[in-house]
């Protein structure tokens, strides 16, 4: 059988096991033995080091021995400053006191997240706070939009709305803690500003046809790899209108089988940097989660996938004794939605067509709301989209009402 070794680009020394499928004429995860083949080095004598191996049934595992006893988080450096005293407050010595002060009281992975933001703020590090003007702000707007600056980070950014967020928290850290007079810089069209290229408009829908069509063939390709959870846990998160992220953190505890509710109070963190594992933290993605009836398919499921997998305490959906990482459901949903001939490749996509669904059924926006977990009514809105077959529905009514108009 022919195998070859696919670089994971998230972690250098290791790597994927793929072997050849002479029916499919294509790479797959292998049927059965180790998943991952790591590799590093390590010293034997008079400072000379050899390269040595081992494989892994989990991508953690290797990752983790892979770095080995030097796994650390790789922090944006703060560049050096250049106080003045008459000048008043600069930039960089805000950012310094809201990375110790504001920051460490976020979740671990939202400080990661806008640690890595910070890169983006040096035009701005030692100018004194109180004489940035909006002028400065337009400045740095063309500096991070020009094409030699993009070409260091993400070619597909579309905006830098997220890097402004973070700059405008900074500064009204700074008015919160030092002058409540201060006045933020920043003008009506600077968000329209930040715009780097159209993004594109795809139609993120399922149909319950098309969502049987997938975890049909979701259903296939996690019984041939072994991990059968994956698509038990797909099953739970379209029928419980929920984030991959708190889906995949759901316990047994947090079915409530009495009161016919689930709770969802926890979600996964999926780290992206080295030496972090993934694990459950507490709170939800919005607020505090939420609380919602057990739909009968989602009773079924959870009692289906207990019954199989003789879960019967602690996290409901696991692989090989270890949390679900993100990329091993990702693989799978990438994959089935390309069998079932359907042009999407993420995981959001269950939440978005299991609460359009709940929509075009209910009608009411407040009760959405409330399935979704979330707060704001404006975030709520984005399920309430027109489907195609509703239109040529009402389309034909109209019809029946023009007859005979022309005769």
């Amino acid at each position: 059988m022919k195998r070859k070794l696919e670089k994971v680009t998230s972690c250098p020394g290791v790597f994927k096991i793929v072997v050849f499928d002479s029916e499919t004429n294509d790479w797959n995860e292998p049927p059965h033995g180790s998943m991952y083949r790591a590799f590093r080095y390590e010293q034997i004598h008079e400072g000379k080091r050899r390269k040595v191996s081992k494989y892994f049934n989990s991508l953690t595992s290797a990752k983790v021995w892979a770095l080995g006893s030097h796994a650390r988080t790789e922090e944006y450096k703060l560049p050096l400053l250049q106080k003045n005293p008459s000048a008043g407050m600069t930039f960089g010595e805000v950012v310094q006191t809201w990375l110790k002060v504001w920051l460490p009281n976020k979740q671990i992975g939202t400080q990661l997240r806008y640690k890595a933001y910070l890169k983006h703020f040096e035009f701005f590090w030692n100018m004194p706070v109180e004489r940035i003007e909006p002028s400065d702000v337009d400045e740095w707007i063309t500096k991070i939009k020009k094409p030699e600056y993009l070409k260091m980070g993400h070619t597909t950014r579309c905006d830098y709305r997220h890097e402004f967020s973070v700059l405008r928290n900074i500064l009204n850290f700074y008015a919160s803690r030092y002058n409540r007079n201060y006045r933020l810089p920043f003008l009506k069209d600077h968000k329209a500003m930040l715009k780097v290229r159209e993004k594109l408009k795809a139609r993120k829908d399922l149909t319950v046809d098309e969502f049987r069509n997938f975890i049909g063939c979701l259903q296939r390709i996690c019984i041939e790899h072994d991990c059968e959870a994956v698509y038990y846990l797909a099953l739970m998160q379209y029928s419980t209108y929920s984030r991959i992220q708190e889906t995949a953190a759901l316990a047994v505890d947090d079915f409530d089988f009495s009161r016919n509710k689930i709770l969802f109070t926890k979600k996964m963190f999926w780290p992206r940097k080295r030496g972090f594992q993934t694990q459950v933290v507490d709170g939800a993605k919005a607020g505090g989660g939420k609380e919602i009836p057990m739909s009968e398919l989602a009773s079924k499921v959870c009692k289906e996938w207990m019954l199989k997998s003789g879960i019967r305490s602690g996290q409901l959906f696991m692989l090989d004794g270890e949390l679900i990482t993100y990329r091993q459901i990702e693989y799978r949903y990438t994959r089935a939605l390309q069998q079932a001939g359907l042009p999407f490749s993420a995981t959001h996509i269950l939440r978005h067509a299991s609460l359009t669904e709940f929509y075009q059924t209910s009608k009411d926006l407040l009760l959405t709301a409330a399935m979704a977990g979330q707060r704001d009514l404006r975030s709520t809105t984005k399920y309430t989209k027109v489907r195609d077959e509703r239109v040529v529905q009402m389309q034909k009514q109209m019809d029946e009402k023009w007859a005979g108009i022309l005769s």
